[in-house]
C-alpha cells in the first residue's frame, strides 16, 4: 500500500507542478505582450516628441551659430512648441525651455545663453529616450565652437552661483 500512496503522492505533484508552471508561464506570455505593447506605446511617443523637437533645436542651433533670421515656417512651429512642450514635455524640458526663453529677452551674458542652450538640449536627449545618459554639457556642446569666457559656466552644477558670478540677475528669480 506505501507504494502505490507513493505513486500516487508523485502523480499528484507532478499534475500540480505542471499546472504551477502553466499559469506561470501563462503570466509570462501576458506580461511579455503587455510589455512589447508598452514599448509600442513608447516608441510612438518618443517619435511624436521627436517631431516636435526637431525643427526648435534645428532652430535654436542655428540662431547660437549664425546670424539667419528664423523662416515663417520656424516661427510658427516654434508657436506651436511653446504651447505643447508644456503638455508633452518632461518637467526638465519645460523647465529648461522655459528658463532659456525667459533669459533671452533680458540679454544673459553669452557663457549663460550658451549654458541655458546646453540645458535645454540634454533634457531633450533625456525627454526623448535617454533618461540614464552620462553626457555634460560641455560634451553636448563639443561639436560647436562656443567661445566661453569662463568654462565654468558650463561644468557649475549650480545655475543660480553662475548667474550670481557674472553679475547677470535671472528673470525666473523674484525681483526682476
Amino acid at each position: 500500500m506505501s507504494a502505490v500512496v507513493i505513486a500516487v503522492v508523485a502523480a499528484v505533484s507532478s499534475v500540480v507542478a505542471a499546472a504551477v508552471a502553466g499559469v506561470f508561464a501563462l503570466a509570462a506570455r501576458r506580461l511579455d505582450a503587455r510589455v512589447q505593447r508598452l514599448d509600442k506605446v513608447q516608441e510612438r511617443i518618443s517619435e511624436r516628441k521627436y517631431g516636435m523637437y526637431e525643427p526648435v533645436v534645428e532652430l535654436l542651433g542655428r540662431m547660437f551659430t549664425t546670424d539667419e533670421l528664423p523662416t515663417p515656417e520656424e516661427k510658427e512651429h516654434k508657436r506651436r512648441f511653446d504651447n505643447w512642450v508644456i503638455v508633452y514635455g518632461s518637467p526638465g524640458t519645460v523647465r529648461a525651455y522655459s528658463r532659456l526663453m525667459q533669459a533671452l529677452p533680458h540679454h544673459p551674458p553669452g557663457d549663460i545663453q550658451i549654458r541655458l542652450y546646453a540645458d535645454f538640449l540634454l533634457a531633450v536627449r533625456e525627454d526623448i529616450g535617454d533618461p540614464v545618459g552620462t553626457l555634460d554639457r560641455v560634451e553636448i556642446l563639443g561639436t560647436r565652437q562656443v567661445r566661453l569666457s569662463d568654462t565654468a559656466s558650463l561644468t557649475d552644477p549650480d545655475l543660480d552661483a553662475v548667474c550670481t558670478r557674472l553679475g547677470w540677475p535671472p528673470p525666473w528669480r523674484s525681483g526682476r
